[in-house]
């Protein structure tokens, strides 16, 4: 195992680098056309994410991580169920990761090729390409550690994500403050504000509000550098949901108060946005450079997930998970060999976007195996922090989920059914009359349940010389 440099304190992480670290895992414009696009409606939706996600995510990841401050879901989930349920807990966080992050740095070529007037359906080089420099290039940027991982998290998140976020929703509120009037009615009605729930689409649409605000509780990964983490964790994870929920909330609505609901682009929704606005104002010129600030936001976005769950991940490796060629690390403490892994199987899925035509449907593929199998480790977490509370009752948490095992009972149920859902409708083909549904399922399913199996054929083959971390001491219980 590396070494931690000279020059780098071990805990070196304070709490606004930390907050800064969990909001870019999350945090993104390009969640915001899907949210404008049931207009008022984001009200609820929004207010339904924070009761059925956002707080008992937040809330619990807080305790585990005060509990169990060291490797995140990996140590958590083992403590509650075992070495092969907490190496299979954080490589379903590693591998998905992949997947998302690839479709992200696709959305960000997307938006780049729409500023530049590239149609990407006749350039799917631009996709792969985009992939392959912004992946790797992030890659290598993170072997300096997370030193260097802190300071993009933070830079990016700041210049990429909530800059531009915060001119668009100024400049929209000046916009329909003046002359033009709302694309959308924005009374305080109650057939204007909640949605049909008799409906399947409804459920449709919360779940991809939620799965906006997915990754909260990746950043205790770095629970080890982190300055005075029993305290400091709870209320980074609370800031950063307070930030990222407010921003995304009124970036959605100032979408859809510009463009009418049915012109919406999934991909391109924002610049659309700032080209109305933009064009408002008489400075047209200055699109690319706002393209240029997303393409940031997003690459900080990858950056951070590509030195998260590697690093739990890695430690589980050590514990004898995997091959003792993918144990090393540099002297920065990141896992190189692993990091490589990720960025080859990172590449090799990118080349869908050259084997398949249709760009939007390598999209929906990369998104949907990510939403199933980030759903599965969520299961997991929940379930943890309820066992947790009867297996390990004395072990000192500073923070706990409050009204007793009653309060973690309700929070870990509400996460739970949800994810269960989520799982369920994962495999459910968009109701499309040109999207070919067979071949989505054909994909789909032999995917997710293969990825699935992974971490236990690595545990039935593993070999005892894979084992070459000393195993911490557990925490002890209070007298």
């Amino acid at each position: 195992m590396g070494k931690t440099p000279r020059n780098q304190p071990k805990h070196h992480i304070t709490l606004w680098h930390l907050v800064f670290m969990t909001t870019a895992l999350f945090m993104t414009m390009l969640n915001m056309p899907l949210m404008a696009q049931t207009g008022m409606k984001i009200l609820f939706f929004n207010t339904a994410v924070i009761l059925c996600y956002i707080l008992p995510v937040a809330l619990i990841s807080a305790e585990l991580a005060t509990g169990w401050p060291k490797h995140g879901v990996y140590t958590w989930v083992q403590e509650a169920f075992g070495a092969p349920f907490g190496f299979m807990a954080v490589f379903l966080q590693w591998f998905q990761a992949i997947f998302a992050m690839v479709a992200t740095v696709a959305y960000t070529a997307a938006a780049l090729a729409f500023v530049f007037d590239r149609p990407l359906d006749e350039n799917p080089w631009l996709m792969f390409t985009g992939v392959i420099i912004i992946y790797w290039g992030a890659t290598f940027a993170n072997f300096k550690g997370t030193r260097i991982t802190k300071r993009i998290a933070s830079v990016c998140l700041l210049a990429g994500t909530i800059f531009p976020s915060l001119t668009m929703i100024t400049l929209g509120l000046l916009y329909v403050s003046g002359p033009a009037q709302p694309a959308i009615d924005i009374s305080f009605t109650t057939a204007n504000i909640i949605p049909s729930l008799s409906q399947t689409s409804t459920l449709f649409l919360f779940l991809s509000f939620l799965f906006g605000f997915i990754g909260m509780e990746v950043s205790a990964g770095h629970a080890t550098e982190v300055q005075n983490v029993r305290r400091t964790y709870p209320i980074a994870i609370l800031i950063a949901a307070l930030i990222g929920f407010s921003i995304s909330l009124l970036g959605g609505l100032t979408i859809a108060m510009i463009i009418p609901v049915t012109e919406i682009s999934n991909t391109l929704g924002v610049l659309q946005t700032f080209t109305i606005l933009l064009d408002h104002y008489d400075v047209p010129n200055i699109l690319p450079v706002a393209a240029m600030f997303i393409a940031v936001g997003a690459a900080g976005q990858v950056s951070t997930w590509i030195a998260g769950p590697v690093k739990s991940l890695a430690v589980a490796g050590r514990d004898g998970m995997l091959p003792k060629f993918l144990h090393g690390s540099n002297t920065h403490d990141m896992p190189v060999p692993l990091m490589l892994v990720q960025a080859t199987i990172a590449t090799l899925i990118a080349t869908a976007f050259l084997l398949h035509v249709k760009t939007n449907e390598v999209f929906l593929y990369l998104t949907s195996t990510a939403v199933l199998l980030y759903s599965v480790m969520y299961l997991m977490l929940y379930s943890t922090a309820i066992r947790l509370r009867y297996k390990h009752p004395n072990v000192p948490r500073t923070y706990k989920v409050p009204f007793g095992n009653w309060g973690i009972w309700v929070l870990g149920s509400i996460g739970f059914s949800i994810s269960l859902i989520a799982f369920i409708i994962g495999f459910r083909p968009p109701d499309e009359p040109d999207f070919p549904a067979t071949t989505y399922l054909a994909i789909i399913i032999p995917g997710v349940f293969l990825t699935l199996s992974i971490p236990f054929i690595l545990w039935k083959v593993r070999r005892p010389n894979w084992k070459s971390r000393k195993q911490a001491k557990k925490p002890r219980p209070t007298p």
